[in-house]
């Protein structure tokens, strides 16, 4: 479950500076691609999982600082 927290933790950090390029740049190719790996992440670990182990896992990112979308 480690290496699963920490993908979703990398995952989460990608989606947070694709959005800074794309406030910055204006280009949101890579925003898209970020926020479609975190979708494919989310419905996996839900199928795997559970939805409330997901919100569970955003609450505690949340509380890091790490923006949920």
């Amino acid at each position: 479950m480690e290496n699963v927290i920490k993908n979703y933790e990398t995952l989460l950090l990608d989606y947070s500076e694709a959005s800074r390029i794309a406030l910055e740049t204006g280009r949101k190719r890579l925003l898209a691609f970020a926020m479609e790996k975190l979708e494919e992440f989310e419905r996996s670990f839900i199928e795997t999982f559970s939805f409330e182990e997901l919100l569970e896992l955003q609450v505690e990112f949340n509380s890091q600082g790490l923006q949920i979308i």
